[in-house]
């Protein structure tokens, strides 16, 4: 008769070793979309704990080794791409003191902001109270609208 294994026996399938490339292996089927990252964690906490690391290196050891495997590996850049960026600086002059070992430049003055073209509906606005005559009508029109109205008188002059 088949007698039920009770889970609190150690079996001793794999070790530390065996873990790691099961964790790698694991992350690997995440990655490929075949197994979610909540039923890949489960499996290897549940191999973890039928191998007994839990007990030999703690739930923290457990987890770090899992998180080790699933982390993504950094992506450095090329040669490739050190020497372009490295060159782009260098012809920059607000970047080349990265790579000659000079003092940063000194930050350039905000320049005034540029005034934005008057709209033509305005314009044409403005050309028909003069057209109308009304001194006080056009008095009333400029100081509706003070942030252009030096700009058109300097022009309509």
């Amino acid at each position: 008769m088949n007698s039920p294994v009770r889970l609190s026996e150690r079996a001793m399938l794999g070790d530390l070793d065996d873990f790691v490339e099961c964790c790698g292996d694991h992350a690997w089927y995440h990655a490929d979309g075949w197994i979610s990252l909540q039923f890949a964690a489960d499996n290897l906490q549940a191999l973890a704990e039928r191998w007994g690391l839990v007990a030999e290196i703690g739930q923290d050891g457990v987890q770090a080794v899992m998180a080790e495997a699933f982390a993504p590996a950094p992506e450095l850049p090329s040669d490739y791409v050190l020497q372009l960026v490295k060159r782009f600086e260098l012809d920059d002059p607000r970047d080349r003191w990265k790579w000659t070992g000079k003092l940063p430049p000194a930050p350039e003055k905000a320049s005034e902001p540029r005034p934005r073209p008057i709209p033509q509906s305005t314009v044409d606005a403005f050309n028909y109270v003069v057209s109308l005559g009304d001194a006080d009508r056009l008095r009333k029109w400029l100081r509706d609208h003070t942030s252009v109205a030096h700009m058109l008188v300097s022009e309509a002059a």
